[in-house]
C-alpha cells in the first residue's frame, strides 16, 4: 500500500507532463539527481564515462544509436533550453542536441582549476545561469575535502560557461528552482535551504529554512513540492514561498 501511495503522489505532479513538456525547460520537474533524460524521441543514459543515447520512437523497443565519451565520473543530467547539462566528479558539460541522435560536447569546466576541489555534481539551469551542488565526503565521490559547495556558472555563452559564485554548504544534494528562489537539499544542515536568486551573482540566503531529516533530493511542479529523504517523502504547499506548509507525508 505504502508503494502504491508513493507512487501516486509522485504521479500527481507528472500529469501535465507530454512527451513535448518533457523537451522543453522545466527545471526540477524531474528532480535533480537522475540519470537519465527525454527529449523528443530520444533519451539519454548516463554511464560512469559516456552519455549513451536510445532511439525511443518505439516505446517497447528501445534502441542504442549513439554513444559519447566523457571522462570518468558523470553523476546527473538535466535538459534546458534544448541544451543538456551533465554534472560529474570534476565538471560540469554541456552538450548541443541540435542533433538529437547525436549529442556533441559544446563545453567542459574544470572545478579542480576554478576552486581546487570537486565532487559530485547535480545540476539545475534557469535562464543563462547554472547551479549546481557540490558535495565532497569520502568513500562517495572519492575525495576528502572540507568544503562542500553551491556553485553558480554564467552559462550565457555556451561554449565558455564560467564559474561566478561559491556559498559553503553542509552535505548538500538535490536542487531545485521556483521562480526566483532556488531550493537545496543539505543533508548536514538537515534542513531545505532556500536561496533568493534574483540576481544570480550574489545570491541571498533567505532566514529561514525547512527541516527534514536527510533531505536528498525534490521536485517541483508549480505551487508544489516533493522532498525525498532516506524514510521518506514530504509535499510541501509552496505557493507563498515566507509560509511554506507541509500537505502530507508518504513513509518509504
Amino acid at each position: 500500500m505504502k508503494k502504491l501511495l508513493v507512487f501516486v503522489a509522485i504521479a500527481l505532479l507528472y500529469t501535465s507532463c507530454s512527451k513535448e513538456a518533457a523537451s522543453v525547460s522545466e527545471p526540477g520537474k524531474s528532480g535533480s539527481i537522475t540519470r537519465f533524460a527525454v527529449y523528443q524521441d530520444f533519451m539519454y543514459v548516463l554511464n560512469l564515462n559516456e552519455v549513451q543515447t536510445y532511439d525511443i520512437t518505439q516505446r517497447d523497443r528501445p534502441v542504442l544509436i549513439n554513444r559519447l565519451k566523457t571522462d570518468y565520473g558523470l553523476e546527473t543530467i538535466t535538459i534546458y533550453d534544448n541544451t543538456v547539462f551533465l554534472g560529474s566528479t570534476t565538471a560540469l558539460y554541456i552538450l548541443n542536441i541540435s542533433n538529437p541522435a547525436a549529442p556533441v560536447i559544446q563545453a567542459k569546466t574544470d572545478r579542480l582549476s576554478d576552486f581546487g576541489f570537486s565532487g559530485c555534481d547535480p545540476v539545475v539551469v534557469k535562464g543563462n545561469y547554472a547551479y549546481s551542488t557540490i558535495k565532497i565526503i569520502q568513500n562517495i565521490c572519492g575525495n576528502i575535502s572540507a568544503e562542500s559547495a553551491l556553485i553558480v556558472y554564467d552559462i550565457s555563452d555556451k561554449t565558455a560557461p564560467k564559474a561566478v559564485g561559491s556559498y559553503a554548504l553542509s552535505i548538500p544534494n538535490g536542487l531545485g528552482i521556483k521562480d526566483n528562489h532556488l531550493f537545496v537539499c543539505d543533508e548536514g544542515t538537515d534542513q531545505l535551504r532556500v536561496f533568493d536568486i534574483s540576481v544570480p551573482t550574489q545570491l541571498t540566503e533567505l532566514t529561514y529554512s525547512v527541516s527534514i531529516t536527510d533531505p536528498y533530493d525534490l521536485i517541483i511542479d508549480a505551487e508544489r513540492m516533493i522532498v525525498s529523504s532516506k524514510t521518506d517523502f514530504q509535499i510541501f504547499d509552496i505557493s507563498d514561498i515566507i509560509q511554506i506548509k507541509k500537505l502530507g507525508q508518504i513513509s518509504r
